[in-house]
């Protein structure tokens, strides 16, 4: 079945007409005291919030979340944002879609982005430190396969298939050149480490073959803890392996890579076990969260519909956002060079 008409194409008042992939599904209760259905739906251009209304008995044991369905009904807005009113939905076979149409990829390259990852981990001067690097991001290739692949996150940045890679070659870049900036105030391999790790546990707390969402793992323990796990457990297999580390691995250089990783989000509320107690564990936490809201909001300015020059209301951040020449041109992202 071909896909025609994508999630950025609908507009307001316009008929709808397409197969997509149900992201969430749910059934609640009207203020009326009728069923009705919440529905997200996704394809690769965006997802959009759905109601179904009428039939809901029916329908609420196919649209399911995972399922690829056809879908009828009409496009509006509502408090600012769009949501489809659906009239019709049919549940399609597997065969009949091309998944690529379905799943939201980073613009940017895998393989390119991947060989860029490389490149700073070439040219680490610490053995310790260049030695995980390497186990972790060059000589495990389950691992490799898996950052390619994998989003940064289920919904708030890079929520992309690669954007856990892109996200992470980012904030590489600017760590590199704050370490130039600093001089020797700061340990370079460090603040790598603290680049290619933090997030390192994403790769197993996600699941994202197709519809994005937390794992066992992830709901249990999470990804700060499984990327102290990691290291632990690359760290032991170096020390067995004769010739490949100049001695043991320092106690202290383990134990600033895993307070990297532990206290990068920053704040106890914020699920940080630990907040940072070093220069380099601070700058990590500073440049992760500048590079993911700087993708939250650019996305959210790109799908944005209200007409002008401002932005519906954001309300993860709650403010509305002014809306740049590129935001009308379609093509923001498309340039970026890191």
């Amino acid at each position: 079945m071909q896909k025609t008409q994508f999630v950025q194409d609908l507009k307001d008042k316009e008929p709808v007409s397409s197969p997509f992939l149900i992201k969430f599904s749910a059934t609640a209760v009207g203020k009326n005291g009728k069923p009705y259905m919440n529905l997200i739906f996704q394809d690769k251009s965006g997802e959009v919030e759905a109601r179904i209304w009428d039939e809901v008995s029916q329908h609420s044991g196919q649209a399911v979340r995972d399922a690829y369905v056809f879908v009828e009904g009409r496009c509006q807005l509502y408090q600012g944002r769009r949501q489809v009113v659906v009239s019709k939905l049919q549940i399609l076979r597997e065969d009949q879609i091309q998944p690529k149409d379905y799943i939201a990829e980073s613009e940017l390259d895998p393989e390119t982005l991947y060989a860029k990852l490389l490149g700073y981990v070439d040219s680490m001067k610490d053995p310790f430190y260049k030695a995980l690097a390497e186990a972790v991001l060059r000589d495990d290739p389950e691992i490799a396969d898996r950052v390619k692949r994998a989003p940064a996150a289920k919904s708030m940045h890079h929520a992309y298939r690669t954007g856990l890679l892109e996200h992470v070659v980012s904030i590489t870049g600017i760590l590199d050149a704050l370490s130039g900036h600093y001089g020797k105030y700061l340990d370079r391999d460090l603040l790598f480490l603290g680049g290619f790790f933090h997030d390192i546990g994403k790769i197993w707390e996600l699941s994202y073959d197709r519809v994005t969402d937390y794992t066992m793992e992830g709901k249990l323990i999470g990804h700060l803890v499984m990327g102290v796990e990691l290291i632990d457990r690359k760290i032991r297999e170096l020390e067995a392996q004769p010739g490949t580390l100049p001695g043991i691995f320092p106690e202290e250089k383990k134990l600033l890579v895993k307070h990297v990783i532990l206290s990068h989000h920053g704040k106890y509320e914020y699920g940080s076990p630990k907040r940072p107690k070093c220069l380099e564990a601070l700058i990590v936490h500073m440049i992760d969260d500048l590079d993911s809201k700087v993708n939250s909001i650019r996305t959210f300015i790109e799908q944005d519909q209200t007409p002008g020059r401002w932005t519906a209301l954001n309300r993860n951040y709650e403010r509305f956002f002014f809306k740049p020449d590129w935001a009308f041109e379609g093509e923001a992202g498309s340039d970026s060079a890191f």
